[in-house]
């Protein structure tokens, strides 16, 4: 097998398979035009930190290109600039949960999208995460990345007592949402 570069991602393909693109070429691809707006140190950083996100924080080395261009847009708005992502078609996970065995979510995106809010945010999109899955409840719900999530929302870089309460915390809760739901009896949940 051949070993991928650091700075690159593979990116999965319209009619299937992946090509590796490095970060700086699909920030490029998406800024466009408003890349002559932002600084080039400023585009540098948004590549390093969304290829920091997916390869290290999530432990991907394969996304979609719609995956990719809404981090870049969260990023940049995080920082103040004004990005919209246009409709991407793509394969993507939207609407397949319904259809599948498995729905599953990512804590750690969770974690990143409710980073300037902390836990407050993270738990109302956990809550609505979970709600949206037990609409048209598939099998079996899983929530993976808990400990990454926690790491995340905690701030530390080696596991400590307030990860281990911020855990239990996580856990609770959604247990507890998930026994009021009445589409519980037909549905398993699963957090990882």
């Amino acid at each position: 097998m051949i070993q991928l570069h650091e700075d690159c991602l593979l990116v999965e393909q319209p009619g299937g398979g992946f090509i590796p693109w490095s970060a700086s070429q699909l920030t490029l691809e998406f800024v466009g035009g408003a890349s002559e707006t932002l600084n080039e140190e400023v585009m540098k950083q948004v590549a390093a930190g969304v290829l920091h996100y997916f390869k290290d924080e999530l432990g991907r080395m394969t996304i979609t290109v719609s995956e990719f261009a809404d981090a870049i847009a969260r990023a940049l708005n995080g920082m103040g600039y004004t990005a919209e992502v246009a409709e991407v078609s793509s394969s993507t996970k939207e609407g397949g949960a319904s259809t599948s065995k498995a729905g599953i979510s990512d804590l750690r995106e969770l974690a990143f999208a409710a980073a300037k809010f902390g836990e407050l945010d993270f738990f109302k999109r956990l809550r609505n995460r979970l709600q949206e899955q037990m609409e048209n409840p598939p099998q079996r719900v899983e929530f993976l990345g808990l400990r990454g999530c926690v790491k995340m929302l905690t701030g530390r870089k080696k596991w400590c007592p307030t990860c281990t309460q911020l855990e239990v915390e996580i856990v609770d809760a959604l247990r507890a949402w998930y026994e009021q739901n009445p589409k519980a009896s037909t549905t398993a949940l699963l957090v990882r």
